[in-house]
């Protein structure tokens, strides 16, 4: 059958491509919409959503460059394509869109930043000495054990008796110290409270790095860690060539672990590098020693699962005592399947898997790593992103309901698929969280649309079967949304689109109010803001974003990050933020998956560190010492 490119290629090609200096016929409002929507979706993601492009690819802020490629040039790489870039399918793009493809990169010179801003990037903080902030070690009675906090992916700890809105300020709050690992973290940090280890109990919290490291370090102070244990040589795309960078150095492990806190058992996917090959393998450590248990790792394998093409980004689910690991893509870069494996979390051994996309390709489990969620039943819910829908065993762009031994119970596909999976407007840029409270499922996607979807009858195709929907956020929102149950608002979702602001929406009657509760002044570049909640109980609610600043252009990979902090009764009240003191608490380049991990009075973030590539860190916030009086 003759070749037929993925759509994030299609998109990509014509952006690398475009930039012209010759009059074209003006596009039409809606060439005009298509063309920036595909730039937003697939352009950015090698360009920059600036224009200005990763290394080895092309500035489209650039006058020079943009003046001494042609139309003509450039339309005939189109249609001939790339050798071993970029495959020959310019021609499949409508001419008037790609008209409005040229005359909008066009614009993005004559919006350039400017110089200083563009190459501002951020530089490994000025701290102070090591124990800077360290008060008296409160052991903690709750934990954090898997990605937003729970099964049902809310995203709150409402446990949280020492950070309040009145004392998160630039004056009582900040930086305490941090912890440099070995390479990029794309993982959410994990926390165990008061551990029996090195002879004593203390709080530890748990680092994960792409280069196949795991971390057991000292929630409470700067020193080495406990232990570390390198799980292989990992897999990195210098070894197999992607057409994007979605990531730009090791890949080892990217989905964030799971702990089971009454085994003492860290679940984590490695991707190493062996005998010119790849393996994936889940690893079972304990959380004591950092060791393989007996019965570990068990090498993930089945039919049409190629290990390099498969990119574990989804968190780890452990529920009703197996471990479920989903997997997606590289940028949509075929062959590959949207997968769900089962294993038992007491022996490893694979208890089944479910191919999202059999005999075709597509369907991933993406969600910008929020995890698969589960209910108390153990019944499974998430969304696939774009690839191939038949409406029976390949199901793009949908949300599902799965049982525990994976089988498809139940599913809803919006209206609008085609178009979708046509644009890359992928539905599950965030994962599903299941609302508490209510019998409901929510999710958005790179259309920033909001759905509501009944878990008893998701009503498959068509968003009249769909509780709800509507316009929550402006651009794409990625990981998820957050939910509390305030006691002065009642039950809030709080979600944060790229190129957006914060926003708190009520929930009344099991609905949205589609008009929001508040917004926030800022606005964060890709990928927005992943968000965290921390509360005691109803009361003294915080919302934590780990954001990009959007004044720095909003890099997929690597731009400077802002750590943010609201009143989760009021979000138009920012309470602090770290670049109010970047010397001191900026937390270097965004990660752009992890959300915040808040809990027992400090702040954990992850990092990608000072470089593009092959650093990274956690950085720890919370409650400065007094400052003496002179």
């Amino acid at each position: 059958m003759p070749f037929k490119p993925p759509p994030r290629l299609l998109g990509s090609l014509v952006c690398f491509l475009v930039a012209a200096t010759s009059a074209l016929a003006a596009p039409s409002a809606a060439a005009r919409k298509a063309a920036a929507m595909e730039f937003t979706n697939t352009c950015s993601r090698c360009h920059n959503s600036d224009g200005s492009g990763y290394t080895g690819l092309p500035n489209f802020t650039d006058a020079k460059w943009q003046a001494a490629h042609p139309d003509a040039e450039r339309r005939l790489i189109i249609r001939n394509g790339v050798p071993e870039r970029m495959p020959p399918f310019g021609i499949l793009l409508p001419a008037e869109e790609i008209d409005a493809l040229l005359e909008y990169v066009r614009g993005l010179e004559t919006r350039r930043p400017h110089p200083q801003e563009a190459n501002a990037l951020p530089i490994e903080p000025k701290l102070a000495a090591p124990g800077h902030g360290v008060e008296p070690v409160v052991l903690g009675h709750t934990g954090v054990y898997t990605q937003h906090n729970n099964n049902a992916r809310v995203g709150a700890n409402l446990s949280e008796t020492t950070l309040t809105p009145a004392n998160v300020n630039a004056r009582q709050f900040g930086l305490l110290f941090h912890h440099v690992v070995d390479d990029q973290v794309f993982a959410q940090p994990l926390y165990v409270p008061n551990l029996a280890i090195a002879g004593g109990h203390h709080n530890v919290v748990f680092v994960a790095s792409a280069a196949n490291t795991v971390y057991a370090f000292d929630a409470d102070r700067e020193a080495p860690a406990y232990w570390q244990v390198n799980l292989g040589p990992p897999g990195s795309v210098q070894q197999h060539h992607f057409w994007c960078n979605d990531i730009l150095g090791n890949m080892g492990i990217i989905g964030t672990p799971v702990i089971d806190p009454a085994t003492q058992t860290l679940y984590v996917v490695a991707l190493t590098h062996e005998n010119d090959g790849w393996v994936q393998r889940l690893h079972a450590l304990d959380i004591l020693t950092g060791k393989d248990w007996a019965a570990g790792p068990a090498e993930i394998t089945a039919d049409g699962f190629d290990p390099i093409m498969q990119n574990q980004r989804p968190a780890l689910l452990l529920s009703k005592g197996s471990v479920y690991v989903g997997y997606a893509s590289h940028c949509d870069e075929e062959p590959y399947h949207g997968y769900l494996f089962r294993f038992d979390a007491a022996t490893l051994r694979k208890l089944g898997s479910l191919n999202l996309s059999p005999g075709k390709v597509g369907n991933s489990i993406w969600q910008s790593g929020q995890g698969p969620a589960a209910d108390e039943n153990g019944t499974i819910f998430f969304v696939t992103s774009n690839g191939t829908w038949d409406g029976r065993d390949n199901l793009s762009d949908s949300f599902l309901k799965v049982s525990p031994d994976l089988h498809v119970l139940d599913w809803f596909t919006p209206t609008n698929y085609e178009e979708l999976d046509k644009r890359d407007a992928d539905l599950n840029s965030a994962g599903a969280m299941l609302l508490p409270g209510t019998h409901a499922v929510i999710g958005a996607g790179k259309q920033g649309i909001v759905y509501m979807i009944n878990t008893e009858n998701f009503g498959h195709l068509g968003d009249e079967h769909a509780l709800q929907h509507f316009q929550g956020a402006k651009r794409q929102v990625n990981v998820g949304a957050v939910f509390w149950q305030s006691a002065a608002r009642g039950g809030v979702v709080y979600l944060w689109g790229q190129d957006d602001a914060l926003k708190a929406y009520a929930i009344k009657d099991g609905h949205f109010e589609p008009q929001a509760l508040g917004v926030g002044a800022a606005t964060s570049a890709y990928p927005g803001g992943i968000l965290s909640l921390s509360a005691n109980g109803d009361t003294n609610g915080i919302v934590w974003a780990n954001a990009a600043l959007a004044e720095h252009g909003g890099s997929h990979l690597n731009g400077a990050g802002v750590l943010r902090a609201y009143d989760a009764n009021d979000v138009t009240q920012e309470l602090w933020n770290s670049n109010l003191d970047p010397d001191h608490d900026s937390p270097g380049r965004i990660s752009k998956n992890a959300p915040p991990t808040v809990v027992n009075g400090k702040v954990y973030l992850a990092s990608f560190g000072t470089l593009p590539a092959g650093t990274g860190a956690l950085y720890v916030y919370g409650l400065l010492p007094p400052r003496s009086e002179k």
